[in-house]
């Protein structure tokens, strides 16, 4: 992508300038909501505002196509015509890549395949000295991430309803708002961190060094 005002251009990825008069510098990743249906999204923000976007010529965007359905649907990585190969998974598996900045200064990086989420909504993890909650609903393809810590104690959560959660206090937490409905922390509210549903190739390319939950 490239800016309007100087034309340098940036990886969508990483955040980076990596060309251009801003090359080397970075955006600040934001933590995204999960995408739900509008339906749910409306009961847990009722005054949201809806943004809709013409195209160049004044029509709507016709957000049921999908233009890069065959690229999807082939084993293709990439448009650079480069081979992109890390063998600890295949190409174009889904993960969901999470980095995390430690105690010690150090950033550490994580990519969780989405096969894990056949079975549950849900992952348990920690990445480095960070206590990481995985959100990934294989249905609607809602995904978030969330610190564990409630405090200073890390909880553990087991999957209740759809967008529901519940720790190991009984307290119950909603993961669309990361916000506790019921239980001793009601009121209190999860700190959501930034990640990327991606191809392995992608993720794997620009941070070699990822590990792979297991």
């Amino acid at each position: 992508m490239y800016d309007h005002q100087t034309r340098s251009l940036w990886s969508h990825i990483t955040g980076e300038a990596i060309k251009g008069p801003l090359k080397g510098k970075r955006l600040k990743p934001l933590a995204s909501m999960p995408q739900i249906a509008w339906k749910a999204w409306q009961l847990n923000y009722p005054n949201t505002r809806v943004l809709s976007v013409p195209t160049r010529d004044g029509m709507r965007e016709n957000r049921r196509q999908d233009v890069y359905a065959d690229y999807h649907a082939s084993q293709r990585a990439g448009v650079s015509g480069m081979d992109y190969t890390d063998n600890r998974l295949p190409n174009k598996s889904l993960v969901i890549g999470v980095q995390v900045q430690t105690k010690d200064g150090n950033t550490q990086f994580r990519a969780y395949p989405l096969t894990h989420f056949t079975e549950t909504a849900i992952i348990n993890d920690t990445l480095g000295d960070v206590p990481l909650l995985i959100f990934h609903d294989k249905k609607s393809f809602a995904t978030a991430v969330f610190k564990r810590n409630v405090a200073a104690d890390a909880r553990t959560f087991t999957p209740q309803d759809r967008y529901f959660v519940e720790d190991n206090t009984g307290t119950r937490w909603n993961l669309v708002t990361g916000a506790a409905i019921s239980g001793k922390d009601a009121g209190k509210r999860l700190e959501r961190l930034p990640a990327v549903n991606i191809y392995w190739f992608a993720w794997a390319r620009y941070y070699p060094e990822t590990s792979i939950y297991r």
